[in-house]
This record gives C-alpha cells, structure tokens and sequence, in this order.
C-alpha cells in the first residue's frame, strides 16, 4: 500500500474539522463520506438528507442495519481493502458503526470523537 495514499487519509482526517456529533452534519455516515469524497472527487451523501437520530434510524431501517444501508449506496463489499477505504465494524457497546480504513485499524467518528477499532472487528467495507 502506498504511504501517499496513507498521507491523503491523514490529510482528509485533520481537514475534517472538529465539531460536536450531530446527526445529518458530523455523525459516522457524513464523516466517511467526507472522506470518501476528499479521496475520490465522488460525494455519495448528497441525496441524504436528515437532522436527528430517528430521522437517521428511519433512512437505515429501510436498509436493514447500517451494513446494508451503506452497502445500498456502495455496492458489492470487497474482500481487499486499502487505506481510505469505508468499513462497516461492530464495536463493543456502540454496534454497527461506519468508519475509514486505516492499517489495521478502522477510524470511527462516534458521540465521544473519533475512535480507532482495530480491524478484527470489521464487519464489510468497499473499495472506493
């Protein structure tokens, strides 16, 4: 895996401004897609519009969990991941959360900030 595409993560992650969790603006979803659109020029949460936690339960729901939300709007998961690539872990207490890929690591954006899940806990993620 090349260190500049490792760098561009980095870079997306500190252009990511600090901001209090709120769902439809800094919650797990709008964070990897913010990353995802650093990297990539696409921007996959143009079409989501929603402003409270039920709001964002409702859109889910539709889906089934968050895997199958996240897989609706990426696709196919991928069996090789690299840097930057969006994930789906299940972490202890929280459950589904949607992170960036980072070594063996996945970087999460949860109500008490970001949080790095080691990758054994990964539960899908999509080549982007």
């Amino acid at each position: 895996q090349s260190s500049y595409l490792r760098m561009r993560v980095h870079a997306a992650l500190n252009k990511w401004q600090r901001r209090q969790f709120k769902y439809g603006d800094a919650d797990c979803c709008q964070f990897i897609a913010f990353v995802v659109k650093e990297l990539t020029g696409k921007d996959y949460a143009a079409n989501f519009h929603y402003e409270s936690e039920a709001q964002a339960e409702v859109l889910v729901g539709r889906e089934g969990e968050l895997v199958d939300f996240i897989g609706s709007i990426l696709g196919e998961p991928s069996r090789e991941l690299k840097d930057g690539d969006p994930c789906v872990v299940t972490a202890p207490i929280v459950g589904q959360v949607c992170g960036i890929k980072l070594k063996d690591k996945v970087v999460c954006l949860t109500n008490k900030g970001f949080a790095q899940i080691p990758d054994r806990y990964l539960i899908s993620g999509w080549s982007v």
